[in-house]
């Protein structure tokens, strides 16, 4: 069973200390990467890197190619629910928000993916 996390940085911190945490990275690079966003975050990035990296992409992508964001989401399977839950008009807050639920969902692909796989 998955543990619940607070924040992005909860989630990453958590991730890091396991084997998985380079799967996450590539599974995300995958998915922008299939979405036709030209970004690869680096392996070696720490979880503070990754958060602050993703959240600035996706404060970008917000503000100035939203269907790419949209299309991102899409392609993550972010809950649709989950995204018009978020209650938040000020962008840094809004974008901080979308990032933990872009890498919740990242982490349970590759979660269930290694669960499950033999």
């Amino acid at each position: 069973m998955l543990p619940s996390y607070q924040n992005s940085v909860d989630l990453l911190n958590n991730v890091a200390n396991t084997k998985l945490y380079k799967d996450l990275i590539i599974q995300l690079n995958k998915d922008l990467n299939l979405t036709g966003i030209d970004v690869a975050f680096l392996e070696d990035y720490s979880p503070t890197q990754l958060k602050e990296a993703l959240q600035k992409l996706m404060k970008e992508l917000i503000q100035y190619d939203f269907n790419s964001y949209t299309n991102l989401l899409y392609r993550i399977d972010v809950s649709e629910r989950e995204m018009q839950n978020i209650e938040s008009t000020n962008i840094d807050e809004y974008s901080e928000n979308a990032t933990f639920l872009i890498l919740k969902r990242v982490w349970k692909k590759v979660w269930f993916k290694h669960q499950f796989s033999g």
